[in-house]
């Protein structure tokens, strides 16, 4: 800093220049009626200049001496110090980058920070190296959104500029020499997504105190600045350059055991009017209680028919490796095998894809030597012990289709030579439609509900008579590709055991529709059902 004199030293030389302006003032209102009278005497003019020109010269350095002096004083007021700096502590600790900014505190006070950032800003600070596979437990079951504390504040999102955060009322700013004006430029910003990517930073915003999903899980969190500049007033340095940066967090909520989200088959077709308690739409099927494995999808089967379980604080890979890639249940003729997958487009239709658990059926087909079935109960596990029970359900009737056309006749015939009690299905064996008009006269689907067309929901039992079958499980039962590739099913009408006059009932693998035809006809598709 400089010494009291040299900053006396520029009002010392000011006052002078002063004192001679004054001098000049009336020294030049003196000359001017000099300047008039000599004016007349033209020859004394010439000589009237030159005497005073040495006079007019000694003025003129001396001001410029002046001037040199008082503005060599005034620099020297210019205050050499530090320059400003970042701080969330009132500048106990100097952020070093803006990086530093970008750690998540949780509800537990546990911070969690990026890789090559200092402890010092966050003394319970753990090192980030969360990931899809391996995110971060929140500490409570009650976590919020709320819960998960960042440096923008959750009124801010999805943005908050460095302008603000150095300002009152975070005071995030501060200069050692006292500067109070301080300043920034840049952003930071925050970005929340679900496991399929989705932006839900809105949601977050709207609704702070809601409970994470664990099916939702995990959360992506992305914290990111801009290239910015922190700056002062005065002083030299007054300006701090702020560099951009960026890190992800992965995160779930605290569960007591990992659960099954949905089960899904092929999401085409569906009404419209399923129950939203046991179908989702672009998800499937929802999980019910495990008190009756007939409570679960699916009731039915058939070979290569295959869906997708989506899973909630368990990797499809743990799920594997828990209980291997073959699954073998209770019953004889089918095993399940297990991959680890995203969800296709379902008849290209369902671009809303998913990582998830592939489970397979493999059983008697038009090909086996051995078509014997009985019913199987699977069961799936998420640790070794079996302690904790993932997932069940019950295959209580397969299937066995027969591609290309075929008349009725030859579709009964097919179903006798594989054996084992094979016969051709009821229309209730396919669909759990009404189609009440007086010509077809069906009423065996879904009772009150006069509909001619499946509606997704399982199979279940009226009496001695099944409700629904393997149309309304499975959705639109075709070997197409983005539906069910490499199984028998083909895009049409299948027999059905019923008649009504002179024609034979039939169902259409498509939407589950009745209609009917001439037993003659050899376009209708065979297919047939144990027990």
């Amino acid at each position: 800093m400089s010494s009291n004199n040299t900053l006396q030293q520029p009002k010392h030389s000011i006052s002078q220049i002063l004192s001679l302006f004054n001098y000049l003032k009336l020294f030049f209102n003196y000359q001017s009626h000099l300047f008039y009278t000599t004016y007349k005497r033209h020859s004394s003019f010439i000589k009237f200049f030159s005497l005073r020109l040495p006079l007019f010269t000694c003025i003129y350095l001396l001001l410029y001496a002046n001037n040199a002096i008082a503005l060599s004083a005034m620099t020297n007021q210019v205050i050499h110090g530090s320059a400003p700096y970042l701080t969330l502590d009132g500048g106990i600790t100097k952020t070093e980058s803006l990086e530093e900014l970008l750690g998540i505190t949780l509800s537990n006070n546990k911070s969690y920070i990026p890789q090559g950032v200092s402890k010092r800003l966050y003394p319970n600070g753990i090192i980030d190296f969360s990931s899809e596979i391996n995110p971060i437990e929140l500490p409570n079951k009650t976590d919020t959104f709320e819960s998960v504390q960042t440096i923008v504040p959750m009124a801010n999102y999805p943005r908050i500029d460095l302008a603000e955060l150095v300002g009152k009322p975070y005071n995030y700013g501060k200069d050692d020499d006292d500067d109070e004006h301080l300043s920034a430029t840049g952003s930071l910003t925050i970005k929340w997504q679900n496991r399929k990517g989705e932006d839900i930073t809105a949601e977050v915003k709207a609704y702070p105190n809601k409970l994470l999903n664990i099916c939702d899980s995990p959360y992506k969190i992305t914290l990111a600045s801009t290239h910015g500049n922190l700056s002062t007033q005065y002083g030299i340095p007054n300006t701090s350059p702020l560099f951009g940066a960026s890190h992800s967090y992965y995160i779930k909520p605290k569960i007591d055991n990992p659960i099954v989200c949905f089960a899904q088959p092929n999401l085409y077709k569906q009404a419209g009017d399923e129950l939203a308690t046991h179908w989702v739409r672009n998800k499937g099927f929802t999980v019910q209680p495990f008190t009756r494995p007939t409570n679960n999808f699916p009731t039915t089967g058939a070979n290569k028919l295959f869906f997708y379980l989506l899973l909630g604080g368990i990797t499809p890979e743990r799920v594997i490796a828990v209980n291997g890639k073959t699954v073998r249940g209770t019953g004889t003729g089918i095993i399940l095998k297990l991959s680890e997958v995203t969800t296709q487009n379902w008849d290209g239709r369902y671009p809303d894809i998913d990582k998830a658990l592939k489970i397979e059926l493999i059983g008697p087909n038009q090909l086996s030597l051995n078509t014997n079935f009985t019913p199987s109960e699977f069961k799936l596990y998420s640790d070794r012990i079996g302690g904790h029970l993932l997932y069940n359900f019950k295959i209580e009737r397969w299937y066995i289709a027969r591609p290309g056309g075929v008349n009725y006749t030859n579709a009964q015939k097919f179903c006798r030579d594989l054996g084992n009690g094979y016969r051709v299905p009821d229309i209730n064996d396919y669909t759990n439609a009404i189609r009440s008009d007086t010509d077809f006269s069906w009423t065996g689907g879904i009772p009150g509900r006069d509909i001619n067309h499946y509606q997704r929901r399982l199979s279940y039992r009226d009496g001695n008579r099944w409700i629904g079958g393997i149309f309304n499980e499975w959705g639109f039962t075709f070997s197409g590709i983005n539906n069910y590739p490499g199984t028998d099913w083909d895009n049409y009408n299948y027999w059905a055991f019923q008649s009504r006059g002179n024609h034979q009932y039939n169902v259409d693998s498509y939407n589950g529709l009745i209609n009917y035809n001439y037993p003659s006809n050899a376009n209708g598709r065979a297919a047939c059902v144990k027990p």
